[in-house]
Order: structure tokens, then C-alpha cells, then sequence
């Protein structure tokens, strides 16, 4: 079960901290941090979801069901992020979203949220950006499951993880990240197997260490660098286009 926070929010989600700080300081006063465990759900489809998530250093995991029970991650969101923002547009919530690597979040309830994009110009469009590039992931990642290895898709995963929640050690069972992966469980020990054999992490009793992150950098398909950087660009400053960003985050 999620607990919610004595402390208020003080900083580390990476939208909420790209804002002038005028328009933070007037839209953290509605933010309380929460923490979730791994297993947690943040988002449900068509439900009743009265929040908008900020991670800190949890990581969120959309994933979809399909009719014979499988399940698979479609999308992931850490501290570049939000989760729930879809509502900005006027749009529904469709899928599931659940906390994959515990930790803190920054949570703010959707009537401030609607309030705050409607009345912060810098903010409107910040969580459009946002919302770009949280869509060039999807679409990265259909492209990455169609073309890459799974061994490759594994460091990408790991990788992006270590990134988002700014920690070499989180909790990771071979369940989690077969469903992650879209994979079985057997294959996912097999990856996770060659990435330990090579000295890049260690994975025993659902944890995993990062232990070099160069070497793990390098056992990634280009999918990770090439989303990592969308979200530089989106996340540079939220009073230039989107190319202009670009340009800058280069």
C-alpha cells in the first residue's frame, strides 16, 4: 500500500523542477509526496483517478492485458515524466499504470492539475511537451520489440531504470521484468545471466546492482539513447519550441 509522505515536495521530478520558480511555487502548494511499492497501482483504465503522478525516484510502468492474461510494459515513466496527464487533453485513461521500482512520488489532485495547466502558460506547455515525448517512447519501443534483441532490450530496460531512479540498486524479480520485456521468465534469466557473466551488473534474489554503467551503456540497443535524449530536449526549457530545446540539449 502507498504511504503518504510527512515531508512536502522539495524537489526531484524533473517537470515539476524545469518550471520558473514563481510557477513551481505555485503548483507544488497542491503537491503532497507519496510513496509507492512495487506492485502499486497509480493509474487504472476508465476508473476513477483523482490524482496526476510525478515520479521522484519511483518508476512507473504502463502496461496492457491482453484476453489470454499476458501482460507487457507499453511504456515507462520515472522522473522525466508524469503519469495521468492525458486528462490535460481531454482524453481518458487506458491503460493501467503500476509502480514498478519503489519509491517517492509527487502527487497532485486533477482538479489543481487542470487548474494550474489552464492558468500557467510555461506549465500548459511544459506537460505538452511532456506529453510528446512520453509518445516517442511508445513508439520507439514498438520499433525496439521489433527489431532488437532481447538481450539488447534488457540493458535498455536496466539502463533506463538505473536512470529514472538515480540509484544502483533497486528491486527486480525475474517475473517483473519478464512481463516488462514481454518475454519468459526463462529467457529473461538467460539475459540477465550474460549482463552479470560480463560484469555489468549482479541479479540475485530480485535485486539488481548496476556495477559499471559504461559497459552497461554499451550492451544497450541505440533505443535508449535515442529516447533519453527526446526527453533532454523536452525537458531544457519550457518557453522555447520543441526544436529550438533541441538544439539546446545538444
Amino acid at each position: 500500500m502507498s504511504e503518504i509522505s510527512e515531508s512536502r515536495y522539495s524537489g526531484g521530478n524533473r517537470v515539476l523542477d524545469a518550471l520558473s520558480h514563481d510557477a513551481r511555487a505555485r503548483i507544488v502548494k497542491h503537491v503532497e509526496v507519496v510513496h509507492l511499492a512495487s506492485g502499486d497501482i497509480a493509474q487504472q483504465p476508465g476508473g476513477h483517478n483523482p490524482f496526476v503522478d510525478f515520479p521522484i525516484d519511483a518508476v512507473l510502468s504502463i502496461v496492457t492485458t491482453m484476453l489470454d492474461g499476458n501482460t507487457c510494459e507499453v511504456g515507462t515513466i520515472g522522473n522525466e515524466g508524469a503519469s495521468g496527464v492525458e486528462v490535460a487533453f481531454g482524453a481518458t485513461i487506458l491503460r493501467t499504470t503500476i509502480c514498478q521500482v519503489e519509491g517517492a512520488i509527487a502527487r497532485i489532485g486533477q482538479g489543481d492539475f487542470l487548474a494550474a495547466v489552464d492558468g500557467d502558460r510555461q506549465f500548459e506547455r511544459l506537460i505538452g511537451r511532456v506529453a510528446q515525448a512520453q509518445r516517442f517512447f511508445v513508439e520507439q519501443q514498438c520499433a525496439c520489440n521489433a527489431v532488437h534483441s532481447v538481450d539488447e532490450r534488457c540493458a535498455r530496460w536496466i539502463m533506463m531504470i538505473h536512470h529514472r531512479a538515480g540509484r544502483d540498486t533497486f528491486s527486480l524479480t525475474h517475473d517483473f521484468l519478464s512481463v516488462m520485456l514481454g518475454v519468459r521468465r526463462a529467457t529473461v534469466s538467460q539475459s540477465a545471466m550474460k549482463l552479470q557473466n560480463a560484469g555489468i551488473i549482479t541479479y540475485r534474489r530480485g535485486s539488481v546492482k548496476v556495477l559499471s554503467v559504461r559497459k552497461l551503456a554499451e550492451a544497450c540497443c541505440e533505443c535508449y539513447e535515442a529516447t533519453k535524449n527526446v526527453f533532454d530536449s523536452s525537458l531544457v526549457t519550457a518557453d522555447k519550441p520543441l526544436s529550438e530545446a533541441a538544439a539546446v540539449a545538444v
